[in-house]
């Protein structure tokens, strides 16, 4: 579903300083203040789609500045949750500012910051922006990974950065064209790619000791989703595999924001939930998929898929995954 709005209709109010010219408005549910920096000659357009648990959000204006003040979080804006945005600027760059960091991007970087924190983003020659509103639960990672990226800018000539802008940039001109089943994939891939950098860059800023730690628990990722299939997988398994004791495998994950155990049922439900959505005529019962992803048994496994995503499996088969979220 595609939403536009205008987004240059402000009464004339200067610079950024002058708060006459001001106008609270609701971008994809983000309560901000907007202060144009003169009277617009021309309408500019801010257009909202939407990917699976996703939101693409494409603005062009002219020259304003947009601000997440403190005191709009104690009104009950009725926001249901904050989300991680991640910008690419267009021919225009911007100011962004969030958690004592002030970041100059330039035309066609990425930039990030949280929704639910102050925040200002400041576009001094003109709005031209593409962005993604991706769910703080999605990710998955800790506050403070999240916290190293806000006010960052990423180089779009690295992997992992560039894989970032191009998928963005195909995602927002695309996603009222996928499929609900499409979508929910495309959504997944594109916030998994985002997850990465967020972990590349925590590790980059490690010392040695913590990139050893983090080193290490990259290493159990990559083989849970070896073994999700094994109904057996599980911490001793782990911790045996890696020659380490189970109470060592869980210090280290305290820093993680999730248990080993947890790891294990999340990325089982996910690729469940992936299999559950597939049209390619293979066995995709609700048993046949529980069992194939190392569940033990069907009443179980619906529980917790209901549990995650709001729904029966059921139901998320027959509608091909809803606009249901995993938590």
């Amino acid at each position: 579903m595609t939403s536009v709005t205008d987004a240059a209709g402000f009464p004339e109010g200067g610079n950024t300083a002058h708060r006459r010219g001001s106008r609270t408005v609701s971008l994809a549910g983000v309560p901000v203040t907007v202060v144009p920096y003169e009277a617009p000659s021309e309408p500019g357009l801010t257009t909202t789609r939407r990917l699976g648990h996703l939101l693409f959000v494409t603005t062009e204006a002219g020259p304003r500045c947009y601000t997440r003040e403190p005191r709009r979080f104690v009104r009950g804006t009725g926001q249901s949750e904050g989300f991680f945005a991640v910008a690419v600027m267009g021919v225009t760059g911007a100011v962004v500012r969030q958690g004592g960091r002030t970041t100059e991007v330039p035309a066609g970087a990425v930039s990030f910051w949280c929704t639910e924190r102050p925040h200002v983003v400041d576009y001094p020659d003109g709005v031209d922006v593409r962005v993604c509103l991706i769910p703080r639960r999605a990710l998955g990672v800790r506050d403070d990974q999240l916290e190293r990226m806000t006010a960052t800018t990423t180089d779009t000539g690295g992997p992992v950065g560039a894989l970032i802008a191009q998928t963005l940039l195909t995602l927002v001109e695309t996603a009222e064209d996928c499929r609900a089943f499409v979508a929910g994939r495309l959504a997944r891939h594109f916030t998994d790619l985002v997850v990465t950098l967020v972990i590349e860059r925590s590790a980059g800023d490690a010392p040695a000791a913590e990139d050893s730690r983090a080193t290490r628990v990259r290493e159990i990722h990559v083989y849970v989703d070896r073994h999700l299939r094994d109904p057996e997988l599980g911490p001793h398994m782990i911790a045996a595999a890696h020659g380490i004791s189970v109470r060592s495998l869980h210090k280290l994950f305290e820093g993680e924001g999730i248990t080993v155990s947890r790891l294990i049922r999340r990325r089982r439900l996910q690729e469940s939930a992936g299999d559950l959505t597939r049209e390619d005529g293979g066995d995709h019962t609700i048993s046949s998929v529980a069992r194939r992803w190392g569940f033990t048994g069907t009443a179980h496994f619906s529980r917790l898929f209901r549990a995650a995503y709001g729904i029966p499996p059921s139901q998320w088969r027959d509608t091909r995954g809803g606009t249901a979220q995993s938590g």
